[in-house]
């Protein structure tokens, strides 16, 4: 089960499923939209403007705002292509989750947002720039080490399965806007998962050639996503994003450069060290000397419990601890192995 098909149980339990709202309302009910409104080049700040729309049958978000547009408020911005799930383009929040308007039952009462993380051109409408260059910047096309084979070229199910996974995106940024580490602002370099699933649509298919390991370091800071899981939650096609899209990645940018997995390097070097997890020795591992910088946030961690200094410095390794040491050594050379036979050494670098 995804974190969609969870969240969608979740729905069905709490009475908040699509059918649920639907015969929530009557023909001749109305739904009341309070709606995000602001224009950058005009407005000091934003506002919220509330509608009174009447309910017809079958009404999704995307006929309530077609309906402002058409008959309330005719400089009301927003963004929709197809109508059918299937450009991405009408991504909202309403009522504080990311959704697509075309996909969406009205209900009697929401709030719509333009999604967050992203610059506001106007009212619901979102700059998607940034993402879209970050994108390009990332070589989103196939770079193979080895001779075209001709049409047509075999590929196994088990082979395309992880590219074709990501395949399904729909680039609607939805998952972008649910991102939690993106909240850090600058804090944090990360991409946000949107530009990941468009790289592992060439990064994961066995034909491609070049260390794009490096690239989800480098470009897009993936070690820096938590897993979380509110990506999957929120995308509209069900792709699950964290399991079968940003952990492959992170494998493969840890087994192309170990040094650039600093969490990751860090998490296994303490396991073998002192037989279980020392959350303060993995944050001095991960941050390194910046840490010291927080000095107040290490202390109120210290106060919470979260972190313990004594035993980090002054504590012992777990019994049995050469025994789980031993299982470290085979296991590395266990994957050594298996790289070497798959071929794993023979990665090009591209520079960027």
């Amino acid at each position: 089960m995804t974190a969609s098909d969870a969240m969608r149980l979740g729905q069905s339990e709490a009475g908040d499923s699509g059918d649920a709202r639907l015969s929530s309302l009557r023909e001749g009910d109305f739904v009341t939209a309070r709606i995000y409104r602001y224009d950058p080049t005009q407005d000091a700040a934003p506002r919220y403007d509330t509608y009174r729309v009447p309910y017809s049958r079958l009404m999704r978000v995307l006929d309530v705002l077609n309906y402002i547009s058409e008959d309330l408020e005719e400089d009301f911005a927003y963004r929709w292509f197809c109508g059918v799930k299937k450009c991405g383009t009408c991504a909202v929040r309403v009522n504080g989750r990311e959704v697509l308007s075309c996909w969406e039952a009205a209900e009697p009462e929401m709030t719509i947002e333009p999604l967050r993380h992203a610059p506001v051109v106007r009212d619901l409408v979102i700059d998607r720039t940034a993402y879209e260059s970050l994108v390009a910047r990332m070589i989103p096309w196939l770079e193979r080490d080895k001779p075209y084979p001709g049409f047509p070229e075999r590929l196994s199910h088990r082979d395309m399965e992880p590219a074709a996974t990501a395949l399904d995106c729909l680039s609607c940024l939805a998952c972008l806007s649910a991102c939690p580490v993106l909240d850090l602002g600058n804090e944090t370099n990360f991409s946000g998962p949107a530009p990941l699933v468009q790289f592992a649509q060439v990064a994961l298919d066995p034909r491609d050639g070049i260390d794009r390991g490096r690239i989800t370091v480098e470009m897009a800071d993936i070690f820096n996503c938590v897993s979380c899981y509110k990506c999957e939650e929120v995308c509209p096609v069900g792709i699950p994003v964290v399991s079968k899209v940003i952990e492959p990645l992170k494998a493969r940018a840890y087994q192309s450069d170990e040094s650039l997995a600093r969490h990751a390097s860090s998490f296994l070097a303490i396991i073998k060290k002192r037989g279980r997890i020392d959350p303060t020795e993995l944050v001095i591992g991960t941050q390194g000397v910046r840490v010291l910088l927080g000095l107040n946030r290490a202390v109120r961690l210290w106060i919470q419990g979260k972190i313990n200094p004594r035993r980090t410095f002054f504590g012992k390794p777990l019994t049995g601890i050469v025994a789980l040491r031993r299982i470290f050594d085979k296991t590395r050379l266990r994957s050594t192995d298996e790289s070497a036979k798959t071929g794993g050494g023979s990665i090009r670098h591209i520079p960027f």
